[in-house]
């Protein structure tokens, strides 16, 4: 090999050392995110029933805080969406309405979604629902030590280093609805994983200085609620989320001529002509993971807003 071949090998892999060195934390949680659905899927479907109760839930509860919480109703409509399941119910409320909105009971199967399993509403919530005589299961990180009152432990993605959490919701979403639909769902997930990693100077453009206000209906609400948090969390700016339907009873009276409106678009929101917004992020199909997509393009377009507004994502970096 010639000296001008070695110089320009040399030259390449120092281009590549230097694109990662420039990666946030964030940017390479979000990048590792398919192959951990793979990894999370496989071992969900390598799981024996008799590791479960015998005969399936009678009901399924499902609860966190703040993302995971956001989690847990992604997963509810996930379910929904999947014709083919046993008809129970499934109900989702924040840690601390565990008690309250939803009574755990002996046959229930409640899901705690806690990426570090720390102490604090769900697993009080958790306890609560072991007295009762629920199935519980605590969906936390890897490395996460079960909980005594936690009857299995379903692990998800390695800790995240840095408080937005991205890898550590859609593992979370991953690992529940795969142990709660089966193969067909594991399937998707597997399909999912040849996504593109998106154009981030691409989204950059798009995305600008980020929106005031977010909308949507359905799934959408949620993943509306979710790149608001995100945002919020990145790039240190204050965004509103709605359901496209509440936003025109109370909130639009508070819109101005500088609102920068995101919208998260699915085929039956009523509110679609409506909505006058500067960026829409579109869900398509019926499968039950159809939403996915749309929530890894608000996950990087949160990570541009937060780069477009010169904020470092890492900021809150656990060493």
């Amino acid at each position: 090999m010639n000296e001008t071949a070695l110089s320009n090998q040399d030259g390449s892999e120092n281009e590549v050392e230097q694109t990662e060195a420039a990666q946030t934390v964030v940017e390479q949680t979000m990048r590792a995110q398919r192959e951990y659905w793979q990894e999370i899927s496989r071992r969900v479907a390598e799981l024996e029933s008799r590791e479960f109760p015998h005969g399936g839930p009678k009901r399924i509860i499902l609860y966190g805080l703040g993302s995971s919480y956001i989690a847990a109703k992604l997963c509810q409509l996930t379910l929904k969406r999947d014709r083919t399941r046993p008809r129970v119910p499934v109900i989702v409320v924040p840690s601390t309405h565990v008690g309250v909105d939803a009574i755990p009971a002996k046959g229930d199967w409640v899901f705690a979604f806690t990426h570090r399993g720390s102490a604090g509403p769900t697993i009080q919530a958790m306890e609560l629902a072991d007295r009762m005589g629920a199935f519980t299961v605590q969906v936390s990180g890897f490395g996460v030590v079960q909980h005594p009152s936690a009857q299995y432990l379903l692990p998800t993605v390695p800790l995240e280093r840095v408080e937005p959490h991205t890898a550590a919701v859609t593992g979370a979403i991953c690992a529940v609805t795969s142990l709660l639909l089966g193969t067909k769902c594991i399937e998707e997930w597997d399909a999912l994983t040849s996504i593109p990693t998106p154009d981030l100077d691409r989204l950059r453009k798009r995305a600008g200085t980020g929106p005031s206000v977010i909308l949507g209906e359905w799934e959408g609400e949620w993943l509306a609620r979710e790149a608001a948090l995100k945002i919020t969390e990145m790039a240190r700016v204050p965004v509103r989320a709605y359901g496209s339907e509440e936003y025109f009873h109370g909130p639009v009276f508070a819109q101005s001529e500088q609102d920068n409106i995101w919208h998260v678009s699915l085929p039956k929101d009523p509110r679609n002509d409506a909505i006058k917004s500067s960026l829409q992020v579109g869900v398509f199909g019926s499968s039950p993971l159809a939403w996915m997509p749309a929530l890894l393009e608000l996950q990087w377009l949160s990570l541009a807003v937060a780069l477009n507004r010169g904020m470092d994502p890492d900021l809150n970096l656990k060493k």
